[in-house]
């Protein structure tokens, strides 16, 4: 009953000052707030980018088209099943681990980071606990982005706070936390809850979480990200005009690794994205210089949902030497000359066989 009374006095206060949380201001139902399960054992899994082959087609306006094939031998080195979440491959003029770039969200110059959530926070004196998301993967895109597809889904209430971090040589320097369905620079004026509910301005554990698993890129040419299970959004069915789209594999996919398994996951597209990434002069240099090549795969071990947090991202980054082609650029280290790619029903994963 305290819970509840709370958080009706709370949206009274909000239609009061206009300030503490986003409108609607009818209040139908709160997701409740998510308490932290403990760390445990994760799947070990190796990614390895085998093929890559793309190739630069005609700009029109602002937009160049791009045509790509792209395979990552996964395997899952662990005793249990696993099951794999989400599948990305970049491909940039460099990437880098850890946090360095100036970029909260993303861009040319970008850094991988991921929303997280706190029970509560007092940002200028005043108490926040209860938050409004305007689309399902907000925490994930915040507004940079902007696209009408990827802020597509049902807003929902829920209980605690959304933040998310600003990095510069892998030193945070701003925070940023959703208020009225914005990320707003809340730097010097938070502190928040932990999982203690000791009030805080910083919190270690995050901070090595977030620094441990971030990359860095720039010089960004293309990539996708595959995301398995139901659920979330997906750009497949529009194109973007981004570097990197997201797409969702059919739910009937089976997104389990047996224990000590290898698949092959394919990422395939022709699409338009912002001449911006594909300058005449960074696409002259591929004839000389290498590449870097990132591939990551983001996963849980089978079982442990709701009992314990075993929640991994293992990535590959290398730099390779592109082989020019006659219809453009390509990276081959599993196939040869009399085999060819054969595609499962879905569309996601791939077998090597003869060539008839």
């Amino acid at each position: 009953m305290k819970i509840g009374t709370n958080l009706i006095l709370i949206g009274i206060l909000s239609m009061l000052v206009g300030t503490a949380f986003a409108s609607p201001l009818l209040i139908l139902e709160i997701r409740p707030y998510s308490e932290p399960l403990p760390k445990g054992p994760t799947a070990d899994i190796n990614v390895n980018v085998v093929y890559a082959n793309f190739s630069i087609g005609d700009t029109t306006g602002s937009l160049t088209d791009i045509s790509y094939f792209v395979v990552l031998n996964i395997t899952n080195n662990s005793d249990d099943w696993a099951n794999v979440n989400l599948v990305q491959f970049s491909a940039a003029q460099n990437i880098t681990k850890g946090v360095s770039s100036d970029s909260p969200f993303s861009g040319k110059n970008w850094t991988s980071s991921l929303g997280w959530e706190a029970k509560g926070a007092w940002v200028d004196g005043e108490w926040y606990n209860l938050t409004w998301v305007p689309f399902p993967g907000f925490y994930l895109y915040g507004e940079a982005i902007g696209t009408d597809k990827l802020m597509e889904g049902e807003g929902y209430w829920m209980e605690g706070v959304q933040l998310k971090d600003k990095c510069v040589g892998g030193t945070v320097t701003n925070m940023y936390m959703n208020m009225n369905g914005t990320w707003v620079d809340v730097t010097g004026r938070i502190t928040w809850l932990d999982d203690n509910d000791n009030v805080i301005d910083i919190n270690p554990e995050r901070l090595d979480t977030h620094t441990s698993t971030a990359v860095t890129g720039s010089g960004s040419f293309f990539g996708e990200m595959k995301l398995f299970g139901p659920g979330g959004n997906s750009t497949d069915d529009e194109e973007l005009p981004l570097s990197i789209t997201s797409t969702r594999a059919p739910v009937d996919f089976n997104n389990l690794w047996a224990p000590h398994q290898s698949r092959l996951i394919a990422l395939s597209a022709n699409r338009n994205i912002f001449s911006m990434f594909l300058e005449t002069s960074k696409i002259e240099q591929l004839k000389t210089e290498p590449i870097t090549f990132r591939g990551s795969v983001h996963s849980q071990l089978n079982g442990t949902i709701g009992i314990y947090d075993s929640w991994a991202v293992d990535d590959e980054i290398k730099q390779v030497q592109l082989e020019i082609t006659e219809d453009g650029y390509l990276y081959n280290t599993i196939l040869s000359d009399d085999q060819m790619f054969v595609m499962d029903s879905f569309g996601v994963e791939v077998f090597i066989e003869p060539r008839s």
